[in-house]
């Protein structure tokens, strides 16, 4: 067993897509698909603006986004095929209301989690949105660049997802 504190982008995006699939087969997904894949494309949908919000696509941030997106998704994409995934994110940003709208919608998984964490008295949740962050953080510090379109929507949509996590203690406690 592995005790390291330090987990790869790797082992963190699978233990996304673990909390998603566990809420699935608990019985707390109802959405179309797999509560797994929409981890993944949330996943990969929020990353990929991270990385190409600032109009640039740094070596070292593609070689990170190919090892989540494989992770995340069971597909090792080419060069080609990851570049397009990240400008379809992208995409969102062109319209504010989009943008804004996405970072600040829990995703159907996550809420799947969150019912799993209410009924079980369990903090997967908690895990996922700090998994959440750890890759979005090892992503921003990739290139070295700090761009405040990339610090906001990191912040945004991380802070949203924490106050969806933070209403289980008080629907508990209420």
């Amino acid at each position: 067993m592995n005790h390291s504190i330090h987990l790869q982008p790797d082992e963190l995006s699978r233990l996304v897509v673990q909390a998603a699939a566990n809420a699935q087969s608990e019985g707390f997904w109802s959405g179309p698909g797999t509560a797994a894949e929409d981890a993944g494309r949330h996943l990969v949908r929020v990353l990929g603006l991270l990385l190409g919000g600032d109009d640039h696509v740094d070596t070292r941030e593609m070689n990170l986004f190919a090892q989540v997106h494989a992770a995340a998704t069971g597909e090792h994409l080419a060069h080609d095929e990851l570049l397009a995934s990240v400008e379809e994110s992208v995409a969102i940003a062109d319209d504010p209301e989009r943008v804004e709208e996405f970072l600040t919608t829990t995703p159907p998984f996550l809420r799947a989690v969150i019912a799993m964490d209410r009924s079980r008295g369990t903090r997967n949740a908690e895990q996922v949105v700090t998994a959440i962050g750890g890759l979005a953080l090892a992503l921003l510090a990739a290139d070295g660049k700090a761009e405040p379109e990339e610090d906001a929507v990191f912040t945004t949509h991380l802070e949203h997802l924490r106050r969806e996590i933070g209403s289980i203690g008080n629907e508990a406690a209420g």
